[in-house]
């Protein structure tokens, strides 16, 4: 069976599912437990979140981190055991801002959530000026980014 995680949303699962999400600017956080088998997905659109976060914890770096976490937790998985993978932040738009290529404010801000919480990043395809689909196997963690250019498997 495919999960499709949509635009700003998440998904947990146990067992043989695959996850699968297309992406620009936005980061997939993708989190692990091999051991039980068990992940998420969360397809982040934006840094930061607002007083409106709790309708879409997966819209937003600071409260995707902890939306994956607490179902994946409430499923079995082990916080000590979980890793991420990130995947996406293209800077899809021609701009010389910093302030505005949000794929670079997405990643930074997926990895600081990370770190806060002391989930370590196991492998990450960010950055770049191409889009992205991403299939996340359960079964084995396998992560298969495919581009307008080639597939990779983090």
């Amino acid at each position: 069976m495919v999960l499709k995680v949509k635009m700003g949303g998440y998904e947990v699962s146990k067992g043989l599912e695959t996850m699968e999400t297309l992406l620009g600017s936005c980061v997939a956080i993708i989190l692990y437990d091999r051991g039980k088998k068990i992940g998420g997905m969360a397809h982040v659109m934006l840094p930061k979140s607002n007083s409106m976060a709790h309708r879409n914890p997966g819209k937003y770096a600071d409260t995707a981190v902890t939306a994956l976490l607490n179902d994946m937790t409430r499923l079995g998985a082990r916080k000590d055991k979980i890793v991420a993978k990130l995947v996406g932040g293209a800077a899809m738009f021609d701009c010389n801002s910093q302030t505005m290529d949000i794929g670079k404010r997405n990643i930074n801000s997926c990895k600081l959530e990370l770190k806060k919480v002391g989930v370590r990043t196991f492998a990450e395809d960010v950055g770049g000026t191409n889009g992205r689909t991403v299939y996340f196997n359960l079964k084995d963690g396998e992560v298969k980014i495919r581009n307008k250019n080639d597939i990779r498997i983090l």
